[in-house]
């Protein structure tokens, strides 16, 4: 229980009174989004992972699978399932609203099209710069050459670039979905930045490569994902461009070959 003698201090008067006037629909959003994000953790990598160090650790070739798994499933309840619960019985909204509909097919259409035009030479340069090496694939982030070649299969590989969409779909849908389309009635295009914030914040730890076209995602998705009233389209693109990316890393490592062997 609050004690309401406390409530008397200015400061905690002010802090506690301005806290209670952001408990509006708008306030919630922005609210649980910052919340949620923080115990996903930086990079993804839940703070609460040492619960699950020793389930992690248990088979070295499978830790970086295993510890990208529940990054990937603790991003889809904390960010996705929590927030469409919000939706659905808070709110009393349709979840369709908030971007999970195809909205706009054409203009989505030309958006998978343009970014992938753009995107497929743009990532095959990042691919280029060994600091994206050390983070990407995530399956084998900081792993050596001779330790990721201990631990490639194709099986695993492959298994890891589906489950890989979850996390698109847990970035898309936070930012260019719940934030994107739950705060636009009432900011309007404003919104587009709004989204952006969150989104840059959470690259920072990325390399710079990543970190410098964070911007410049966040708005063009956000700016069209408006429009087009769905976020499938950016998740599509934004997971394909990605798959590139890791195999594209892989072959210029030297860990697999053009012909698809192992390294």
């Amino acid at each position: 229980m609050i004690d309401r003698s406390a409530l008397q201090d200015p400061i905690i008067k002010i802090i506690w009174h301005t806290f209670r006037q952001l408990l509006t629909r708008e306030g919630v959003i922005i609210w649980s989004i910052l919340l949620l994000l923080i115990v996903w953790g930086p990079k993804g990598v839940p703070l609460f992972t040492p619960w699950f160090q020793s389930w992690i650790d248990a088979d070295p070739l499978q830790s970086g699978f295993r510890l990208q798994l529940l990054s990937f499933i603790a991003g889809t309840f904390l960010l996705v399932l929590v927030p469409l619960l919000v939706i659905r019985f808070i709110f009393k909204e349709h979840v369709r609203d908030f971007g999970l509909s195809l909205g706009d097919m054409a203009l989505g259409a030309r958006l998978v099209m343009l970014a992938l035009l753009l995107g497929l030479p743009l990532f095959y340069l990042a691919s280029l710069q060994p600091a994206m090496w050390q983070e990407y694939p995530m399956l084998y982030r900081g792993l050596t050459v001779q330790e990721i070649l201990a631990r490639f299969s194709w099986p695993q590989f492959v298994v890891y670039q589906l489950v890989y969409l979850l996390f698109f779909i847990v970035i898309e849908f936070s930012f260019r979905g719940f934030m994107l389309f739950g705060l636009s009635a009432k900011f309007g295009t404003y919104t587009v930045l709004f989204q952006m914030l969150p989104y840059i914040i959470w690259h920072l730890p990325k390399p710079v490569p990543e970190l410098l076209g964070t911007p410049i995602w966040g708005f063009a998705t956000g700016a069209v994902g408006l429009r087009a009233r769905s976020i499938w389209y950016t998740v599509l693109v934004h997971w394909l461009l990605n798959v590139w990316l890791d195999t594209l890393i892989l072959i210029h490592r030297g860990v697999i070959t053009v012909s698809g062997f192992v390294g």
